[in-house]
């Protein structure tokens, strides 16, 4: 598949999300058609130049139509009769290839269902979701699962259109799952542990540069430590234990991140009365998106994920677990709160020194 085939698919899978976040299509020379809900038929005779999407509607191509497009069904029903002159990618819907219908190209079915009767004829492969393979290059290494949702350099540029658009797909799903899940983990620790959150982001906050840099350490003793444990076979389960400790530190170094980026981005939106658990659950959910988008850059990735686990551990190091607040955030916090106290005095009652009073 061509560099410029590859990008016309991609706009229009960006095409199909956008929808529904704000219904507004842009029109060009061949605009395609994308049915939401409701129904399309593509009557003998006609010829339809462009993408066919599918989103919980129902489309017909009769016998004697034409498609010059690839063709995408997610949740909807789609009945050809026609012809295809590209692929069809089935993700949760239902296709019926009717006696006349002709695909010049592959099919690919993810969750859904295809009937396909004796005389219909597919040119390119057909293929169900259980024999995909999803590529796994090299990644984000501290948000596991989380891979850029276009296909990399590991990916054959010569593959179908079809087998292009359900890997695409297929990673943007489980980007968006990672995402969600990655909130709702902070969800159950603010809920269960809001004070011990919030000591640690305090800590961080006013220490960032030495939190990181205790951070970094740590990862690197902790890791070295792994490394020499697994190679003593008695001590193996010491090393599998200290793999969940720091599996542990580097998702609650998320849930530390995102509250920290949570309360900031609200007291910006002038929502100072938010809850612990309401800056958690906004603050991860935003870092964690503005880190799949840096993931999209090779190697920018690496140096944010490494910064969140590192801000995240050196805090846990400094404040002994978040059992206790770090002494100069204590320091810190004690030295604003006569200030505060002073700025809310009103004008003339400042406070006055002692006067001297004689015997």
């Amino acid at each position: 598949m061509s560099h410029r085939k590859a990008g016309i698919l991609m706009l229009f899978v960006l095409a199909l999300l956008a929808v529904w976040v704000a219904p507004v299509a842009a029109q060009g020379s061949d605009p395609g058609k994308l049915v939401l809900g409701g129904t399309y038929t593509l009557s003998s005779g006609q010829q339809l130049r462009g993408d066919l999407g599918v989103v919980g509607g129902m489309a017909t191509v009769e016998e004697g139509a034409t498609v010059d497009g690839d063709v995408m069904v997610a949740g909807g029903t789609l009945r050809v009769a026609g012809r295809i002159n590209g692929d069809i990618a089935v993700f949760g819907g239902a296709v019926t290839l009717e006696r006349s219908a002709y695909v010049d190209g592959d099919l690919v079915n993810i969750g859904g269902s295809v009937q396909r009767s004796a005389g219909a004829t597919v040119t390119g492969d057909v293929r169900e979701g259980d024999e995909f393979e999803l590529p796994m290059g090299p990644g984000p290494l501290f948000l596991p699962g989380m891979d850029r949702f276009t296909p990399g350099p590991e990916v054959d540029v010569q593959q179908s259109p079809g087998q292009w658009l359900a890997l695409a797909l297929l990673r943007m799903i489980r980007t968006v799952i990672m995402i969600l899940a990655l909130a709702a983990l902070a969800l159950v620790v603010a809920l269960l542990w809001p004070k011990g959150i919030e000591r640690l982001g305090t800590t961080a906050m006013h220490q960032p540069v030495l939190v990181v840099l205790v951070g970094l350490l740590s990862w690197v003793v902790g890791l070295g430590l792994f490394v020499v444990l697994m190679v003593t076979f008695c001590l193996i389960p010491i090393a599998l234990l200290l793999a969940l400790v720091l599996a542990a530190a580097a998702l609650l170094s998320w849930v530390v991140a995102g509250w920290l980026v949570g309360r900031k981005l609200l007291a910006v939106l002038n929502l100072r009365n938010a809850t612990v658990v309401i800056e958690a659950v906004v603050g991860t959910l935003v870092l964690a998106v503005i880190y799949f988008l840096f993931g999209i850059i090779p190697c920018t990735e690496f140096i944010v994920g490494l910064l969140i686990v590192s801000l995240g551990l050196g805090a846990i190091v400094l404040t002994r677990f978040g059992t206790r607040p770090y002494p100069a955030a204590v320091a810190a916090s004690a030295t604003a709160a006569p200030l505060a106290d002073q700025a809310a005095l009103p004008a003339g009652d400042e406070p006055q020194p002692p006067q001297l009073t004689g015997p």
